[in-house]
C-alpha cells in the first residue's frame, strides 16, 4: 500500500504529451507531491483500492474505460480527494457534473496549459512553498 500524503493521479490523457508529463511530474516533485498515471478504468480504480491521492486528475475523453464511473468510485473509495475533470467544454457549461461527481473541485477545458494545471493541482492538493 502507498504512504498517504501527497499523491497526485492522473487517469487519462490528461497532458498533451508524455514531455508535458514529465515536466508537470517533475514541478510537483519540487512542491512535494508525486504523480502517477493511469491509462484505463480499471487502472484507476486499482489505484484507488491501494492509494489515498489528494487529488485526482481524470480526462472525460478517457478512451479505455468511462471517466465518470472513476469519479463515482472515487468519490465512493477516496472522499476526500478533490477530483479534477478535464475536457468538460459543453458538457459542463452548466455546472450539472458538479451535481453527479460528488468531490468535483473543478471542470476545465482540455486546452489548458500545463503550468496552470500544476498550479491548480498543487493548490487542490494543499501546496504550500516554504518562505525562507
Amino acid at each position: 500500500m502507498f504512504r498517504p500524503g501527497r499523491m497526485i493521479l492522473a487517469v487519462g490523457p490528461c497532458f498533451r504529451s508524455h514531455r508535458a508529463f514529465l515536466r508537470a511530474r517533475q514541478a510537483l516533485r519540487e512542491e512535494g507531491m508525486r504523480l502517477f498515471a493511469a491509462h484505463s478504468q480499471d487502472e484507476a480504480a486499482l489505484w484507488l483500492c491501494e492509494a489515498a491521492p489528494a487529488v485526482v486528475l481524470i480526462h472525460l475523453g478517457l478512451a479505455d474505460g468511462s471517466p465518470l464511473a472513476v469519479a463515482d468510485f472515487c468519490d465512493y473509495r477516496r472522499p476526500d480527494a478533490r477530483v479534477i475533470l478535464l475536457g468538460g467544454g459543453g458538457l459542463a457549461a452548466d455546472g450539472s457534473l458538479f451535481c453527479h461527481v460528488g468531490n468535483a473541485a473543478a471542470i476545465l477545458p482540455a486546452q489548458i496549459e500545463a503550468s496552470d494545471l500544476t498550479a491548480l493541482i498543487a493548490f487542490h492538493a494543499g501546496a504550500r512553498r516554504e518562505v525562507a
